[in-house]
């Protein structure tokens, strides 16, 4: 069992605390309309990448797949300029990004489309992905193209064991994409189900954990969505109930406005201001470090 990374595959013990789910260079103009969506500057998530490991960050998943502009090479360029691990993903985003390519192409050969990336390369790099996702629904219900996504992601699971992250987002539609992805034969403990924050419901959350998946809560820093201190307060319930091997962090940085140099709070904003106040909630330095260390290097190992 190892992590690919985009530099390749490293032991689970040598992953270290982890940002679950990220973007460093992505392109949201579809959906933004404006050139906040545009992450495009490599010179500059490698700036604000340094924060985060002067803080203490080791490594993230990076969930830009296609229809997101991926750009493996990159992500190889920024890994050796800052010495974080970088797991990349792969698949398709949601309907609102998907091209004709979905419609006109069988399922099966979608899921083959996500394991050559896996265990060859991806875009002819050799840079191997290491997660699937993030395979998300746009809206408050899960669309047809959208679900053979979910089952093609499935199957790719399937093959390879590799692990499934979602977006869910200000909707408990985890629920169903859980649902279709068991129905296609993927056991709960291979899926992260994405953006659980973003719909604070303490039910929904422990729905998915009970079941085996993780509960991500990923959007931290978003105050827009709900503050940090809502968020914690629920994740300390979650907690208090016994999930804490089910739980994963992150800030879904995927703006330029999310980045220091745009004044947000950036990637190190998890290990450098939330991590303190889960310790000032009560919050144990045993279920902060199952978290962010041990919990990702679980998941993420295939």
């Amino acid at each position: 069992m190892q992590i690919m990374t985009v530099l390749g595959p490293i032991e689970p013990g040598l992953l270290g605390f982890t940002n679950a789910h990220e973007h460093l260079l992505s392109d949201l103009y579809h959906e933004s309309r404006s050139l906040d969506g545009v992450m495009n500057d490599e010179d500059l998530i490698v700036e604000e990448l340094a924060i985060l490991k002067a803080a203490g960050g080791s490594a993230l998943v990076e969930v830009t797949n296609r229809g997101l502009g991926r750009q493996p090479e990159a992500l190889r360029r920024i890994a050796l300029a800052t010495g974080l691990h970088i797991v990349m993903g792969c698949g398709w985003y949601r309907q609102k990004f998907y091209d004709e390519t979905i419609d006109r192409t069988r399922t099966d050969d979608l899921a083959a489309d996500m394991v050559q990336d896996l265990t060859r390369g991806a875009d002819g790099t050799g840079i191997r992905a290491g997660v699937i996702g993030e395979i998300g629904s746009d809206k408050g219900y899960i669309t047809a193209a959208e679900e053979r996504v979910l089952r093609a992601a499935a199957r790719a699971s399937r093959e390879t064991n590799a692990a499934i992250t979602t977006h869910a987002v200000c909707h408990p539609l985890g629920i169903e994409q859980l649902d279709i992805l068991e129905q296609e034969g993927v056991k709960p403990t291979r899926v992260i189900i994405g953006h659980c924050d973003s719909y604070l419901r303490l039910d929904y959350h422990e729905a998915i954990a009970r079941r085996g998946a993780y509960v991500e809560y990923d959007t931290f820093g978003k105050r827009q969505i709900y503050s940090d201190e809502r968020r914690i307060a629920m994740l300390a319930e979650l907690l208090r109930r016994g999930y804490e091997t089910r739980i994963l962090l992150s800030t879904d940085v995927c703006l330029r406005s999310n980045l220091h140099a745009y004044g947000g709070p950036g990637y190190d904003h998890l290990i450098s201001r939330v991590v303190p106040a889960l310790r000032v909630a009560g919050i144990s330095e045993q279920q902060i470090h199952l978290m962010t260390v041990t919990n990702p290097a679980r998941v993420l190992a295939f």
